[in-house]
């Protein structure tokens, strides 16, 4: 049922009733040689008639009164109607909201090995819709009532309203359980003291963090910062990209805006894969998934660009490929990542 609706309704009623009564009572008593009846007076009596409160009727005619008969009749059933429609649209949104928390609270606690993004203002709310169209686990934290409320207009995702940098709203957010971590807060101090904060509550969780200041990058790095990005220096790498390489820049924005789940991304070989110890050529990446390998990274950091068949695989390389999520979740079977 919609309650909204019928309290519109039920409004619109009581108006109608309501300049009904008020017209029908300067009708019929002025009409009846009292010349002093004033619209306040039409008012007054028809207040206390759909009220049900019983003041004197002042004097009021014989046909005042069949008018009013007629009006308490018809305006009670009015009101009632009122009354039990704004009861219930008060309590549906109260219960609402109750059952929504509770499943959202519930659906967080459940998560783990997912990501958290701090902050969904200009920056975090690209993040957010990254991780929507990669179909990823994630929860975001917003301390702005409004920004929450305008997002969820176009998309559905889990949330935690609160400030980021507060520990209870981090574990609100599960932290503890958490895979990887973005600080996209407004403020330098503001990230530096959720990167602080997040990996004093979970020392394995991955952050990377925003950050506004050219000076900021190394205190956030010190902090426990895995990443820092500088969003004017990658507004002025981009700038330069589109003069000397523009064809590369289409390529990679045609990938992001147009192929919703195609991504270069990334496959860790974990412990007790059938990969480790084998070459790339003998792990037959391209006929067993249909993706071709375009980097390998070693545990040490080090990138191999193209890599040539008999490169040698082991435990913690990270496998760089273009796929979507249905091929990359064929290699993630291979390497053992989840």
């Amino acid at each position: 049922m919609n309650h909204k609706r019928n309290l519109i309704i039920a409004f619109s009623a009581l108006v109608c009733v309501f300049l009904t009564g008020v017209v029908g009572y300067t009708i019929t008593e002025r009409n009846h040689a009292q010349e002093d009846w004033s619209i306040f007076d039409s008012i007054f009596m028809t207040v206390i008639t759909l009220t049900t409160v019983g003041y004197d009727d002042g004097e009021m005619s014989n046909a005042g009164r069949a008018f009013t008969v007629f009006l308490l009749i018809g305006g009670f059933g009015v009101c009632a109607y009122s009354i039990s429609s704004a009861t219930a649209f008060i309590i549906e949104g109260q219960l609402h909201e109750i059952f929504r928390r509770r499943k959202m609270r519930n659906s967080i606690d459940r998560l783990s090995n997912h990501y958290i993004i701090c902050g969904l203002g200009d920056t975090g709310v690209h993040s957010l819709d990254e991780f929507l169209q990669m179909g990823v686990d994630f929860v975001g934290i917003e301390r702005e009532d409004s920004r929450i409320a305008h997002l969820l207009e176009t998309r559905d995702f889990l949330y935690v309203a609160g400030d980021a940098t507060d520990d209870e709203v981090l574990n609100r957010a599960g932290v503890d359980r958490a895979r990887g971590l973005i600080s996209s807060l407004s403020r330098d101090q503001d990230n530096l003291f959720t990167v602080l904060s997040a990996k004093q509550l979970n020392p394995n969780l991955r952050v990377v963090s925003k950050a506004v200041e050219d000076n900021s990058p190394p205190k956030l790095l010190k902090a426990g910062a895995a990443d820092v990005v500088l969003a004017d220096q990658i507004g002025g790498v981009r700038l330069a990209s589109r003069v000397m390489r523009p064809d590369v820049v289409d390529f990679l924005d045609l990938m992001i805006k147009h192929q919703e789940t195609t991504r270069f991304t990334q496959s860790v070989i974990r412990k007790d894969s059938p990969l480790i110890g084998i070459t790339l050529g003998e792990a037959d990446i391209q006929d067993r998934t249909g993706l071709v390998t375009v980097a390998i990274r070693n545990r040490n950091g080090r990138f191999e660009y193209n890599p040539a068949a008999d490169l040698g695989l082991e435990q913690g390389d990270a496998i760089i490929v273009i796929a979507d999520i249905e091929r990359l979740q064929k290699l993630h079977e291979l390497t053992g990542d989840t």
